[in-house]
């Protein structure tokens, strides 16, 4: 049956391979985020750790209780009292407190970000002095080997770091290198004093490492410390300090390892399940029309003796062995693939550079596993009515299909139906990441309803619209016969093509729509005429006061980002900025829609209209919530507006938000000088020179493509993912096409000894596929409508999506093109056999 049916067996083989081939370097990835800890490089010595590295909250009672974290986005403060108190604790040798200052070097080659540390922590590392003395109080400090050779640096030569508080010169007094490998990021270490200084939070510390006695065991220390600690509530709700060791200690180190983790996590499981849920209906489809064209091969064999169940088995255990050498052929190209995606996010600054893709026997063993499951489920199914039926009316149904689909058939097409329209309605009714979430599985589930009530709408529109095709003579007519006495097959046909254009036409012009919103408020909100950017570490807080007295400057603003997390059905997070309320208005243009911006001031917040919607907020509510470093945070709402995309999702003031970032210093500068003038932005430049050195000065119109750059450059995981689903379906469409085609063998060569010509054949042909790519037009855009639509607007505001020229025409041509050339050139292949020959031959 193999060797006389091999198209079905390819295309089979090809809608697995596929599928086991993503599913598995999405299990991989999955795997990898999960694994991933990161190294312990600078707290190495310490085997355990005391920190706050995410915000919890606990949620339900009883069975339904959860309770949910999500990682901070900056580093979280402890009582540096609980230092003292862990350093008494019994087996205790030393507990010290750490902390970490952003701040730049400037170097022979500009300016090199480094991490500043206070002197007590070295022995975390260890680091150990290699040269000169340990840094004392008053301006004296010690670098790490590497960075010193780097800047060319050595005892007794004087440095300049760019910190929060301006730029400031401290002597070299020592070098000092551990005995491994040195931390990833330069460190510059200072006297304990002037590291609790420069943090700018005294009484506070980020990390607490704990040294242990001689032959104290690190789980017995762990639960001496975590004994210690303050008492954690029934019901988290907020940051908690927490007891790591071992390889969690990498999450403490460095706050980019929960981070991407997380991301890494809810890439590979969204994409997984996207693709399992797409590979159902792709499989399906694929096997089923495959078993459907042997009808009359398994009538015959039922006719010579064959039972059921041996109908059944054989099929079965044919879908099964191709699943086996479709998913041994995918494993290498899912684990290469595996590779790619790692380093791609390495390179895009995703996930940091300790991220390594962990390869195991699990993920293809799950994904071929499920791609196995599915076929032979469908190959089940397909096979259960020709396995059954009595072989004088098999034979007969393989001449005439019948004209019901079933009861069983109609009662799940009208199921899928109807849960489509309610997830559709659904969808409209939510907002942001709500409707995103919903609309694949709208997609798949009105697409299965295509699927299975297909015959049904192939008739009705072979019996409506295509009596238009009537009018092009004898061929229009064939062609509209042979649609509907095939409706049955056409069914997996229609699926894939409604697939395809539904896909394409909702999640891919869902990311246009979104960089496109984004890029207009930009646009129009960004008023500013040049925009300060900084070198590395972010641009010193007295910045903005020395750019106000530049003639010619009529208003400065600066700006701090960070990250907030809102506490609503569960914890979400926010993107948040730091604005100077007394001249935003001549910089900045937010579309305010309620309330005032001038009234952000002190414990205020102002939040994108769609974020308070989906908060149930209102100018006069109280957004309650946590701060990037997991403070808590319940602040009044004095205002909404409308550009939250291109900006940010709520607005602080500024010196609200900047207490709770790590840095402490401004992201950027936004100025105004009323118009292009080279005297003001050569005052600009010189100014910026001793206070924030490395820092530039640029237009507003090239500071907004760089934002373009920017919403590319995040939409890019997006993009990757609607292009490889994309790619499955076009493949499994192309697939079911050629299957058909080449199945019409017999068919076409009675129509030719009957007198058609072949260019009768050919242009019959054509017009099927015109009535075929009208239904799946209509249905595929109707579907992607009914995604879309709500997508766009809980996501941009705005109910009408962007979809671009190019989005049309590789939509629609693309489908058309893919149509054509999958049916075609199986048809002209099967049309070169003399008809004699091809009605004797396998169907």
């Amino acid at each position: 049956m193999v060797r006389e049916r091999p198209a079905g067996v390819v295309a089979t083989f090809v809608a697995l391979w596929f599928a086991v081939a993503v599913v598995t370097a999405c299990g991989a990835m999955l795997e990898s985020g999960i694994r991933f800890h990161g190294s312990v490089q600078r707290y190495a010595a310490a085997p355990v750790l005391v920190a706050e590295t995410q915000v919890s909250r606990t949620t339900g009672s009883g069975e339904d209780r959860d309770t949910e974290s999500e990682p901070l986005a900056e580093r979280g403060r402890l009582d540096s009292a609980l230092v003292t108190t862990i350093g008494r604790l019994p087996g205790v040798r030393a507990a010290i407190g750490d902390v970490t200052v952003p701040a730049g070097v400037i170097g022979p080659t500009g300016v090199v970000g480094v991490e500043v540390h206070p002197w007590s922590a070295a022995a975390l590392t260890p680091f150990v002095l290699r040269t000169g003395t340990p840094p004392v109080a008053g301006g004296d400090i010690v670098l790490d080997q590497s960075l010193a050779a780097r800047i060319g640096a050595a005892p007794g030569t004087r440095v300049t770091l760019n910190l929060a508080t301006g730029p400031r010169t401290f002597t070299i007094g020592g070098v000092a290198a551990p005995p491994t490998t040195e931390p990833a990021e330069p460190t510059v270490f200072v006297a304990d004093a002037d590291a609790t200084a420069l943090s700018g939070h005294p009484g506070t510390v980020e990390v607490i490492g704990v040294l242990p006695d001689a032959g104290v065991d690190t789980n017995s220390l762990a639960a001496s410390v975590r004994a210690s600690l303050p008492r954690l509530p029934a019901r988290l709700e907020g940051a908690y300090p927490r007891v790591f060791t071992g390889a969690d200690r990498g999450s403490v180190e460095s706050m980019a390892v929960d981070n991407a983790r997380e991301f890494v996590i809810a890439v590979s499981s969204v994409f997984g399940g996207i693709t399992l849920l797409i590979s159902t209906l792709v499989i399906a489809g694929t096997v089923g029309l495959s078993v459907r064209q042997r009808h009359r091969d398994i009538a015959l064999l039922r006719a010579i003796a064959a039972t059921p169940r041996q109908v059944r088995r054989m099929v079965v255990v044919e879908s099964f062995l191709v699943s086996v050498v479709a998913a041994t052929a995918a494993i290498w190209a899912g684990m290469t693939a595996t590779g790619w995606l790692r380093d791609q996010f390495v390179s895009r600054a995703m996930v940091p550079d300790a991220f390594h893709a962990h390869l195991s026997w699990l993920p293809p063993l799950v994904a071929a596993a499920a791609a196995s499951l599915f076929a032979v489920l469908a190959a089940w199914v397909a096979s259960l009515r020709a396995s059954r039926i009595r072989p004088v009316e098999a034979l007969a149904e393989t001449s005439v299909e019948r004209r019901g689909i079933g009861v069983v058939r109609a009662l799940l097409g009208i199921v899928a139906l109807a849960g489509g329209i309610v997830l559709a309605v659904t969808s409209a009714s939510a907002s942001g990441d709500s409707a995103a979430s919903i609309s694949v599985a709208t997609v798949a589930t009105l697409v299965a309803a295509i699927g299975l009530l297909g015959p049904l709408v192939i008739r009705a529109a072979a019996a409506t619209v295509g009596r238009v095709l009537h009018s092009f003579g004898v061929t229009g007519r064939l062609a509209v016969a042979n649609t509907a006495s095939s409706a049955r097959q056409l069914a997996a046909v229609v699926s894939s093509l409604v697939l395809a254009v539904a896909l394409g036409g909702s999640l891919w012009f869902l990311q246009t729509s979104e960089q496109h919103t984004a890029a207009g408020q930009v646009r129009a909100g960004l008023t500013a005429d040049y925009v300060v950017t900084p070198a590395s570490t972010g641009i010193p807080a007295g910045a903005t006061d020395a750019l106000r007295q530049i003639s010619g400057v009529r208003a400065v603003a600066g700006v701090v980002h960070s990250t907030m997390f809102a506490k609503h059905d569960d914890i979400t997070d926010y993107s948040a900025a730091g604005l100077d309320v007394a001249d935003i208005g001549s910089v900045l243009n937010l579309g305010v829609t309620s309330g005032r911006l001038d009234d952000l001031r002190g414990d205020t917040i102002a939040i994108d209209a769609l974020t308070a919607t989906s908060l149930h907020l209102r100018v006069g509510g109280e957004f309650v919530g946590w701060f990037g470093d997991g403070a808590p945070a319940r602040l009044r709402v004095v205002a909404t507006y409308s550009r939250g995309l291109g900006f940010a999702a709520l607005t602080l003031p500024h010196d609200l938000l900047i207490a709770h970032t790590t840095s402490g210093v401004d992201d950027s500068v936004l100025i105004d000088t009323g118009s292009a003038n080279a005297a003001t932005v050569a005052a600009l430049r010189s100014a910026l020179g001793p206070i924030s050195p490395g820092a530039t000065v640029v237009g507003s119109t090239a500071y907004r493509a760089s934002l373009d750059e920017d919403l590319v450059q995040n939409a890019w995981t997006n993009r990757v993912v609607t292009a490889v689903l994309i790619v499955y379906v076009s493949i499994a469409a192309a697939n079911t096409l050629v299957t058909y085609a080449l199945g019409r063998r017999r068919q076409f060569a009675v129509l030719r000894l009957s007198g058609t010509t072949r260019i009768q054949v050919l242009r019959m042909v054509r017009l099927e596929q015109v009535l075929l790519l009208g239904i799946a037009f209509a249905a595929g855009i109707a579907i992607a409508a009914a995604t879309l639509l709500p997508m766009v607007k809980g996501t941009t505001g705005s109910a009408t999506p962007y979809i671009p020229l190019v989005g049309w025409v590789a939509v629609i041509g693309g489908t058309v093109a893919l149509s054509a050339v999958a049916t075609m050139v199986p048809v002209r292949r099967t049309l070169r056999m003399a008809p004699v020959e091809a009605i004797g031959v396998r169907e």
